[in-house]
C-alpha cells in the first residue's frame, strides 16, 4: 500500500515535470524559428543549444524533484533546499548557454562587453527554472495536503476501530457469573451430561468471542451459531421455563455479519422476558429478508411492539449496540426496542447492501 502510494506520487510528478519542460521547449522552438531568420542567422544551432540546455534541466531538476518529493519537509524548508541547488545550476547553465551561443551560433556579440553578454542569458535561463520551481512547489503543496488528509482519515479510522472494540468486548459479567452458578448446580446435582453440554455451549460461545477479535465481518451462520450456544446456556439455567421458537429460512442468505452484534439483544431478551417474569416463556427468534433488508427479531410471544421502550430505563449494552450500529452502518441500520407488560420485543434491521460490504 505504501509502495503503491510512492509510485503514484512519482508518476504524477514525472508527468507534470515532462509536460512542463516539453511545453517550454515547444514554445522556445517556435520563438527561435520565427525570430532567428530575421537576424540572417542559421536556426539549427540555436535549436540544438536549447535542446541541450533543456535536456540538462530535465535530468537535473527531475532527479532533484524526485528526491525532494519523497521527503516530508515543511514548505519553507523545502524551498530553501531547492534554491541551494537551483541557483548554482542556473549560473552553470548561463555560462554553458552563452559559451555555446558565442562559439557555435552567433558572432554578433563579440564586440559587446562581458556584462551585457551574460545579462540577457541570466533571464533567459532563470525564467524556465523559476517556472519549474513554481510547478514543483504546487505539486509538493498538494502532496502535503493529501498526506495530511490521509493521516486524519487514518486517525479517525483507528479511533473508530478502537471504539468498536470497546463496544464489542463488553461481555456481561453477570452472564459468566450466572453460567458458572448453573454449572455448579449441575455438578451438585450430579447431572454430568447436562454439565458437559453446558461446558460445550460455553466453550462454543467464548471461542466465537475470542476468535473474532478484529473488526471483520463473518458469515451470518457463524453469528447465529454463537447465538444458539448462548440461548442453550440460558435454557440450562432456566430449565423448562424458557422455550425457544426459531423461525429461520430453510437456506440462510449468503451475507456477512459483524460478530457479537446479536449478544446484547439476547441478553436483554433473557433479562426482561425470562429473569423478571414468573412462569413459562416462549421466546421467538426470527430472521427474514424483506425489501433488501435483513430483519432479525427477538420477542416474547405476544409482545406489544408499539408499547415503546422507556428511554430512562434503556440498558447500557443496548445504548452501546446503537452506537456500534451507527459506526458500522450509519443510516443503513435501525434498532427497534420495546418493553411492556406483555413482554420484550427487539428488531435489528440492516440493509443487505451494507452487509455485502467488501470487508472480509
Amino acid at each position: 500500500m505504501i509502495l503503491a502510494g510512492v509510485q503514484h506520487r512519482l508518476a504524477n510528478f514525472w508527468y507534470w515535470h515532462l509536460l512542463y519542460w516539453l511545453s517550454y521547449l515547444l514554445v522556445k522552438y517556435t520563438h527561435l524559428v520565427v525570430l532567428v531568420p530575421l537576424q540572417n542567422e542559421a536556426t539549427w544551432p540555436y535549436l540544438a543549444i536549447y535542446s541541450l540546455v533543456t535536456l540538462i534541466n530535465i535530468l537535473c531538476t527531475g532527479a532533484l524533484g524526485q528526491h525532494e518529493l519523497l521527503q516530508q519537509r515543511p514548505l519553507l524548508q523545502q524551498l530553501k533546499r531547492l534554491l541551494l541547488v537551483l541557483l548554482p545550476l542556473w549560473l552553470l547553465l548561463v555560462i554553458l548557454r552563452q559559451y555555446l551561443v558565442m562559439h557555435y551560433a552567433s558572432d554578433m556579440m563579440y564586440n559587446v562587453s562581458s556584462v551585457l553578454k551574460y545579462f540577457s542569458a541570466f533571464s533567459l535561463v532563470l525564467l524556465p527554472l523559476a517556472g519549474w520551481l513554481a510547478v514543483f512547489m504546487l505539486i509538493k503543496t498538494n502532496q502535503l495536503h493529501y498526506a495530511g488528509v490521509l493521516q486524519q482519515q487514518q486517525l479517525a479510522k483507528q479511533a473508530r476501530q478502537a471504539r468498536l472494540k470497546v463496544l464489542r468486548y463488553q461481555l456481561n459479567p453477570h452472564f459468566m457469573f450466572n453460567t458458572l452458578n448453573a454449572l455448579n448446580a449441575l455438578i451438585v446435582q450430579r447431572s454430568g451430561t447436562a454439565a458437559e453440554q453446558l461446558i460445550q455451549h460455553l466453550s462454543t460461545y467464548l471461542r466465537h468471542s475470542l476468535k473474532n477479535q478484529q473488526d471483520e465481518f463473518i458469515p451470518l451462520q457463524q453469528e447465529l451459531d454463537a447465538l444458539s450456544a448462548y440461548m442453550a446456556i440460558q435454557q440450562v439455567r432456566f430449565g423448562a421455563r424458557l422455550q425457544l421458537c426459531w423461525q429461520l429460512p430453510q437456506q440462510l442468505p449468503a451475507l456477512r455479519f459483524p460478530p457479537l452484534l446479536l449478544q446484547p439483544l439476547a441478553e436483554n431478551a433473557i433479562q426482561y422476558s425470562v429473569a423478571e417474569v414468573a412462569g413459562n416463556i416462549c421466546l421467538q427468534i426470527s430472521l427474514q429478508l424483506q425489501d433488501d433488508y435483513l430483519n432479525i427479531t427477538l420477542a416474547q410471544q405476544g409482545a406489544d411492539a408499539a408499547a415503546g421502550w422507556p428511554g430512562a430505563q434503556q440498558p447500557l449494552n443496548l445504548i452501546n449496540l446503537a452506537e456500534r450500529l451507527q459506526l458500522l452502518f450509519g443510516s443503513a441500520a435501525a434498532l427497534t426496542l420495546s418493553h411492556s407488560a406483555s413482554g420484550f420485543y427487539s428488531q435489528l434491521r440492516i440493509a443487505t447492501e451494507a452487509l455485502n460490504d467488501s470487508r472480509t
